[in-house]
């Protein structure tokens, strides 16, 4: 799930990975934008092996893990706010808090990156419709059309600006901004 050769982040000052992990994606990014700062935004107990993981990678000195919450508020000062694998977890009305939560925390130029499968509309066969499946299944939350997140985005305040396709079929870069 590579998405470094098809975007670029150079142009953002500190970029956000919301629910992001161990740190190994923003870290990554961190890499090719060699100007950038970044905080990894997750729960707790997720933040002490993100703080490791940061140290062992060189990026401890341009990144830090902040413990928090998504569905209370994610750290503010952000030119870029980054969600991997995330929204496809939640229903429709946790996804808008999580958006909305962002779209608050980002100044008047800010941009969000959904890194999530993004079902094409039709009946022929995708892997992310059997993705789809799975998430409705496992965790109450599915994946999603193009339009169904415009949709989300829009209740969120925010507008979908493009989509940029990887390689990989069950992961898009859906980038909006505020309205």
């Amino acid at each position: 799930m590579n998405v470094l050769p098809v975007y670029d982040f150079t142009r953002f000052g500190t970029i956000v990975d919301v629910g992001g992990g161990n740190g190994a994606l923003l870290s990554a990014v961190l890499d090719q934008a060699k100007h950038s700062k970044g905080i990894v935004y997750d729960e707790a107990h997720v933040v002490k092996e993100t703080e490791v993981l940061l140290r062992e990678r060189g990026s401890a000195d341009r990144c830090t893990a902040v413990a928090g919450s998504f569905f209370d508020s994610v750290p503010a000062g952000g030119d870029a706010y980054m969600m991997k694998l995330v929204l496809h977890d939640w229903n429709d009305e946790q996804c808008v808090r999580i958006l909305r939560n962002c779209a608050e925390a980002m100044g008047p130029d800010g941009v969000l990156l959904v890194l999530d499968a993004v079902i094409p509309t039709g009946n022929d066969p995708h892997p992310g419709k059997f993705m789809d499946l799975n998430m409705l299944v496992m965790t109450g939350g599915r994946e999603r059309t193009q339009e169904e997140f415009a949709g989300l985005f829009k209740r969120a305040g925010l507008e979908l600006s493009r989509v940029v396709h990887t390689h990989s079929p069950l992961v898009s870069i859906v980038e909006a901004v505020k309205v």
